[in-house]
């Protein structure tokens, strides 16, 4: 097994080096960085290889270690909080919708099997005391990451922002799919109605939104300038 590691560990040193070679031969024919760094990403090398390999370049040519930011930690932990309070004010504000069109297709479709009307005004209290505190908070907070995003181009391909935002595209395609299996047991069993197609439509246009909405977020990329 020992050995077997050492083996993998050479074939690694042995690509990185491969890398760093390539893009010192396309530097000496004059191709720019950028164009080297698309076409290796096109062939599947990572990111944070790429950039890798061009700081040993870099450092080689200047004869000085790359520079580390100071309280690059800091931020780092910064990111992962509002990104995480993105999410937590996300999740809340539409929670707090999908339960108000629950409601209301409860009211205009109401269940046979129910003997009284059942009183929603707690509930729709309570969900647009959720909505209206969570939703402009979400819109805040977004837009302090994308003056971020602005005023530091390298953080689109930050680790924090991209495991982040898949952790929550993973939660919204979970409940998406769990609604489907829902679904389609209750259309097995015969046990359909215009109220429960209602209900998972409205989860899977909300999961759905999000679906799109950060899929297409994160392959935004940083604005040359103009």
């Amino acid at each position: 097994m020992a050995r077997r590691n050492q083996r993998h560990r050479a074939s690694q040193d042995e690509a990185r080096s491969a890398l760093v070679r390539f893009i010192e031969a396309a530097r000496a024919k004059g191709t720019s960085d950028e164009f080297t760094s698309k076409l290796l990403r096109s062939f599947g090398w990572s990111q944070r290889e790429i950039e890798s390999a061009f700081r040993q370049i870099y450092e080689r040519l200047t004869g000085l270690p790359l520079p580390i930011p100071i309280g690059q930690t800091g931020e780092s932990a910064k990111d992962a909080f509002v990104y995480l309070l993105t999410f937590s004010m996300l999740a809340l504000w539409t929670q707090a919708l999908g339960q108000l069109g629950f409601i209301f297709i409860d009211l205009y479709i109401p269940s046979p099997l129910a003997r009284f009307p059942g009183n929603y005004s707690d509930s729709v209290a309570f969900s647009l005391a959720r909505l209206i505190t969570a939703f402009p908070l979400f819109l805040f907070v977004m837009g302090i990451i994308a003056k971020e995003l602005r005023a530091n181009p390298e953080k689109y391909h930050s680790g924090v922002r991209k495991w982040l935002t898949y952790l929550a595209l993973l939660v919204a395609a979970l409940i998406a799919v769990g609604n489907l299996i829902v679904f389609l047991s209750a259309f097995l069993r015969g046990d359909l109605t215009l109220r429960f197609i209602l209900k998972v439509l409205v989860v899977l246009i909300l999961a759905g939104s999000v679906l799109w909405y950060y899929f297409a977020w994160l392959q935004r990329q940083p604005r040359g300038p103009s």
